[in-house]
Order: C-alpha cells, then structure tokens, then sequence
C-alpha cells in the first residue's frame, strides 16, 4: 500500500523541477506548513496538486503573509485548476489562476502517470539502478543523452523498445531525483527564465 501511495507522489526535487521554483522555496514552503507532505516509509513526498500551488504562489506580484499563502494553497488544491477562478486577498485584491499554473497542475498529472508507467526500481535488475521498464536501459543513462541534445531518431535506432514518450520523463525523473551529494539538475535553467507573474485585479 505504502509503494502504491508513492507512486502517486512526488519528490521536493521533481515538485520544484515541475513547478519551476527552487528546491530551497519547496523546502522552506514546508518548513511554514504551507505545502502539506505526506511521509511515506520515512520519506517526506508531496501531492502532486502541490506543485500547481507553488506555482501560483511564486507568480503573486505582491508580499503574502504565511497564512495567506495557507488559505491560496488550500483553495488550488482542493480545487481543480478549470473551476479555480480566483482567490480574494482582500475585498479590494484577488488573485486569478493562471495558465502557467494550470499546466503545471496538468504536466504534474502526466509526469506522476507516465513515472509509473516507465521508471523502474528493481534491486534485482541493474543492482537496483532505475531503469526503462522492461529494458536494462538506465532512466540516467536515458536522460543525458537527450539533455546533451541526442535527436529522437538516434535514440529510437539505438533503443528501439523505449516510446519516445519515455524521453521527457527520464530526464525530468533524473533532474528530481539527484544522485546523492549533486544538486537539483535544473537550478541554471530555472534561474535564467523570466518570472510569470499571477494575475491580479483590483
């Protein structure tokens, strides 16, 4: 039971590889009890709905204070992104939900699904190195292959029983779950893409 509820989520590295905010804001995020983990064989993994709530809150243009961060992280989750209109701040502020945070609640989704369907932690294959599954392709080995720019064709040619589909969520599984001792894959990425900000009215 406990390896099923896993699978459906995620780690703070993939929480801030697909919400697009640092590992040390997922971090500090539960530390203030705004993002609520779940704690799963001794590990602290979050919901996937989570990722969409950081987003949006990363995008707010103005300074929240913790418990008004608590009350706009509450309203995303417990709230599909279609019907989540917007969160009033105050009778004179609201906070819209964006696209950007919309997809990221959707791209969360798939990446959970597709990590199921594909990466493989088997320690009596590969000596337990996370593989394609159904192959002994290493998932590391994968992804950085396509993050040094590997086109689909040579990789379908050299790994023929991999889906393409596959590709994506290697390199997205290797970026949120760092080999011990290396930081999170993307912090340069991240770092460098202009900030989105929610929209608010007045």
């Amino acid at each position: 039971m406990a390896t099923r509820t896993a699978s459906l989520l995620l780690t703070r590295n993939e929480t801030a590889e697909i919400s697009g905010v640092s590992v040390n804001a997922v971090t500090k995020a539960l530390e203030q009890r705004i993002a609520k983990p779940r704690r799963v064989r001794g590990r602290t993994l979050l919901a996937s709905e989570e990722a969409a709530a950081l987003a949006l809150i990363s995008q707010v243009p103005v300074a929240l204070s913790v418990k008004i961060k608590r009350e706009l992280r509450d309203w995303i989750v417990h709230r599909s992104p279609e019907r989540a209109e917007e969160f009033e701040l105050s009778p004179a502020l609201r906070v819209a939900m964006t696209e950007d945070a919309a997809q990221v609640a959707t791209r969360a989704a798939e990446y959970v699904r597709l990590r199921s369907k594909y990466v493989e932690l088997n320690p009596g294959k590969m000596g337990g190195a996370p593989v394609i599954r159904g192959t002994r392709v290493p998932v590391r080995t994968l992804a950085q292959l396509v993050e040094e720019g590997e086109t689909p064709g040579a990789l379908k040619e050299d790994y023929p029983h991999v889906p393409e589909e596959a590709y994506e969520v290697a390199v997205l599984w290797a970026r949120g779950n760092p080999r011990r001792g290396r930081p999170g894959g993307s912090k340069r990425r991240r770092e460098t893409q202009p900030p989105r900000r929610a929209a608010t009215t007045v």
